[in-house]
């Protein structure tokens, strides 16, 4: 019989309190069970944007079509998220309506612990097989925000109360719920507007039947109004 082993009384005691973000892309389900080629090409493309926004203030966890990021400064992960949102927009304002895909995100702030702060002798199965450890991530905010995404509209960001209430010290908490990561330089204004087109003709392609049928059209009319009320608006 195999005798399962970890001891928790070895976690760091202290853990430190880091912004958490989600970002996963919308309706991977569906397209999934539809196309794994079309699928593939959606999730890798985000990763892809995920790896080249990374820095080395922020750590990366991927999960098949999203991630979390994690940093403990808050101008790292919010950089993060706007190359990544950036990088994203710009692949989805270039391309035809059934090659498009749309992600959203949330971010959240508290106390996390890092498999790679593990100590081996809280389990010798991890410490022989750091890779491994080194993929996961606990803690209060990875719920918060995994939980919220769903109440940010297409291409944009929710932030969860804890990161509206709480801050590290010197930086001031973020004030709005859903955070635009437009300003940022001319290029990123271009995309943003851009984007705000582009979704308009996104939604009024799926509405008019494109796509395979899996987009439900409540879910469409929703999403659409959602996407209006954050590009729409002043910043």
């Amino acid at each position: 019989m195999v005798k399962l082993y970890f001891n928790a009384k070895y976690l760091p005691q202290d853990p430190r309190n880091e912004y958490v973000a989600w970002v996963d892309i919308m309706g991977t389900r569906i397209s999934m069970s539809r196309s794994l080629p079309a699928s593939a090409n959606f999730v890798f493309k985000l990763h892809e944007a995920a790896l080249r926004a990374r820095s080395q203030n922020v750590i990366l966890y991927p999960v098949m079509d999203g991630f979390y990021a994690s940093s403990a400064n808050q101008d790292s992960i919010l950089t993060l998220l706007r190359v990544v949102f950036q990088g994203v927009a710009q692949e989805f304002n270039k391309s035809n309506q059934k090659h498009r895909f749309i992600i959203r995100g949330a971010v959240a702030f508290g106390p996390v612990i890092h498999g790679q702060d593990i100590p081996p002798k809280a389990s010798r199965i991890m410490g022989k097989n750091k890779p491994y450890r080194d993929n996961v991530l606990l803690g209060l905010p990875m719920v918060q925000a995994s939980t919220t995404e769903k109440s940010a509209p297409p291409f944009g960001i929710f932030v969860h109360e804890s990161a509206r209430t709480f801050s590290p010290d010197g930086e001031k908490p973020l004030s709005h719920i859903w955070w635009k990561w437009w300003k940022w330089g001319e290029k990123n204004v271009g995309t943003w507007y851009k984007l705000r087109k582009e979704l308009e003709s996104y939604y009024e392609w799926c509405t008019s039947g494109g796509g395979d049928g899996g987009y439900d059209p409540a879910r469409i009319s929703a999403h659409r109004t959602l996407a209006r009320q954050y590009f729409g608006a002043e910043a």
